[in-house]
């Protein structure tokens, strides 16, 4: 476990320490622990609630990166007290805010020195967010996913892709998880190697009954998210088909590993 006097940093930038605090010190869940145990995972203070979206930084020093968007209020903002964090001097201190519900997303501009653009559109009232919106916050372009969407190939130009892909440490996809103790968390999976399992700092330390102490692993690429086995105690579920454990594997795939189930989210 790291020193609590830590700063957080990042490959990409530095995140507020005090917004990883109040992230880790939630009062009503133990879930943030487990990111605190996972490498190449975003802080975010509201750890607790479901998970109903993400924002994919396309541009800026976010590029490459991932925020979660949760069940309720979420600010967006420079600020340390903000739900997402933004480390850019173009971004006000609280920008912007989003409210979520199970099926909804909205967005408003919380009277920003610069505003909020979605789809190149400045922002006047709230707005629902759609699956493939491109937003912008200060100088820097986000993509909204909706968790529930089972294709996105078409929500970014290939242009887009190329030019995100670069980066080396780029989001492809997210695991999130359907049942147990932590349901309804997302996990990260980035370009090269993603380790999964009960071990504290692999890529996604899950510290679930279930799981072997590294029970798998992802090979990630922009080409593909490669499954490669480090036990036999899993199945992928395909639709209600079981595959082939060692697989190349596709959006809406479920990994069943006993009581636990991961749902495969990938942004290509």
């Amino acid at each position: 476990m790291r020193n609590e006097m830590e700063p957080c940093v990042s490959k990409q930038h530095l995140c507020p320490y005090v917004a990883r605090e109040l992230w880790k010190g939630g009062k009503t869940s133990s879930h943030p622990s487990v990111h605190l145990l996972s490498q190449n995972q975003n802080p975010s203070v509201s750890a607790s609630n479901k998970t109903v979206g993400w924002l994919l930084g396309l541009t800026g020093v976010h590029a490459g990166e991932d925020f979660r968007v949760t069940q309720g209020e979420t600010f967006i903002g420079s600020g340390w007290d903000s739900g997402i964090v933004l480390t850019t001097p173009e971004v006000s201190r609280r920008h912007a805010l989003l409210r979520a519900g199970a099926d909804h997303v909205e967005l408003s501009d919380n009277q920003s020195a610069t505003g909020v653009f979605v789809n190149s559109v400045k922002l006047v009232d709230s707005v629902k967010l759609n699956h493939g919106d491109q937003v912008r916050f200060g100088v820097g372009d986000f993509l909204y996913f909706n968790a529930n969407a089972l294709t996105s190939n078409s929500a970014i130009e290939e242009a887009l892709f190329d030019s995100y892909f670069k980066k080396p440490s780029s989001t492809l996809g997210w695991l999130l998880t359907k049942t147990g103790e932590f349901a309804d968390l997302d996990f990260r999976l980035i370009q090269g190697v993603n380790r999964l399992g009960s071990l504290p700092n692999l890529e996604i330390s899950i510290p679930d009954s279930n799981l072997s102490s590294v029970h798998m692993t992802f090979e990630c690429s922009p080409e593909r998210i490669y499954l490669r086995p480090d036990s036999d105690s899993f199945d992928v579920l395909r639709g209600h088909e079981v595959t082939q454990r060692a697989t190349s594997l596709r959006n809406g795939d479920v990994i069943k590993v006993g009581g636990l189930e991961l749902m495969l989210r990938c942004i290509k």
